[in-house]
C-alpha cells in the first residue's frame, strides 16, 4: 500500500506542475480530498488518487499528454481517445513503470493511476441536473457492466441490484462499451458549463446519485492543501463539497470499511 501511495503521489506532483505551468483549474476530489483535510495525506486505507478539473481545463491536459508524450515518459494519458482497450470514460494518467493486474477486466496497459474527472455543466435547477445525471448513470452503469469479463458483486450493497446485474450485464455485452460511452460523450457535448449553476461528472459509472452534484460557485475559489508534505489545489469550499457527498466525512468509518475498494495488484516492472 505504501509504495501504491507514493507512485500515485508522484504522478499528482506530475500533474500539478503541469497544470501549474498551462494554468490548469484542478482540484482533489473524493477520497483524496477527505485525505487531505483529515489525515494531511492519504487515507491509509486508500489506494487511488482522484482530481476533477473543469471541462475546458481537463481538454487542455489531455491534448496536452497527447502532444508530449515522448517526454513526459514515464507518465502518460490513457482514456478511449488513445487507448480503444480503455473500459473507463475519464481519463487516467498511468505511470508505465508499472503495471496492473487487474480483476474481471481485460488488460490495457495501465500502470499506477491517477483518475480525472471531468466537470461539466448539468443546468441551473434541481429539476434538469435530476432528469441529466439519472439518465447519464444508467448509461455510465451499462457501459461499466459492459467491460467486466463476469457479473460479480464487487461493490454493488444491494441484493436486488445484484440480482438485476445479471440481465443487465447480458444486455451490456450484446450493445458493447462503444454504444455506451457515445451516448455518454453526446450528454457532454451538450452541456454547458459556463452558463450553467450546477456542475458535475456525468460520465462517470458512479453509485453517488445526486451527491455528485454541486453548485459551481463552490469550486469559484482554489486554496492549497497539505497532502503528504506537499501541497495541492481544493476548492474553498471543501467542507461544503465533502459534507454533501458523505455527511459526517471527519468521522472515521468502523475498522471492518477501512479496505481498499478497488481490484487490482501493482508491480514495478
Amino acid at each position: 500500500m505504501k509504495d501504491v501511495q507514493k507512485g500515485s503521489l508522484d504522478i499528482l506532483k506530475k500533474i500539478d506542475e503541469i497544470c501549474n505551468k498551462l494554468n490548469l483549474k484542478y482540484c482533489l476530489a473524493y477520497g483524496t480530498l477527505i485525505g487531505a483535510i483529515r489525515h494531511k495525506g492519504f487515507i491509509p486505507w486508500d489506494d487511488d488518487v482522484d482530481i476533477m478539473m473543469p471541462r475546458k481545463d481537463y481538454g487542455i491536459l489531455v491534448q496536452y499528454f497527447i502532444e508530449h508524450k515522448d517526454e513526459l515518459k514515464p507518465f502518460e494519458i490513457i482514456n478511449p481517445q488513445v487507448n480503444n482497450k480503455c473500459p473507463y470514460t475519464i481519463s487516467r494518467i498511468s505511470d508505465s513503470r508499472y503495471q496492473l493486474d487487474v480483476d474481471n477486466e481485460d488488460d490495457y496497459g495501465i500502470g499506477l493511476f491517477v483518475d480525472v474527472y471531468p466537470l461539466d455543466g448539468v443546468g441551473n435547477t434541481v429539476e434538469e441536473y435530476s432528469k441529466l445525471k439519472n439518465a447519464s448513470s444508467r448509461f455510465a452503469a451499462m457501459c461499466f457492466l459492459s467491460t467486466r469479463q463476469s457479473v460479480k458483486r464487487e461493490n454493488t450493497k444491494s441484493t436486488l441490484k445484484y440480482v438485476i446485474k445479471f440481465p443487465a450485464f447480458v444486455v451490456a455485452k450484446i450493445l458493447g462499451k462503444k454504444f455506451f460511452m457515445k451516448k455518454l460523450y453526446d450528454m457532454a457535448d451538450k452541456c454547458d458549463y459556463d452558463n450553467s449553476k450546477y456542475i458535475g461528472c456525468i460520465i462517470w459509472a458512479s453509485d453517488d446519485g445526486l451527491r455528485g452534484i454541486f453548485p459551481k460557485e463552490w469550486f469559484d475559489e482554489i486554496i492549497d492543501v497539505e497532502f503528504e508534505g506537499a501541497y495541492f489545489k481544493a476548492p474553498k469550499e471543501y467542507d461544503k463539497v465533502l459534507t454533501r457527498g458523505y455527511g459526517a466525512y471527519m468521522k472515521l468509518p468502523p475498522e471492518k470499511d477501512r479496505i481498499a475498494h478497488h481490484y487490482y495488484d501493482a508491480y514495478k516492472k
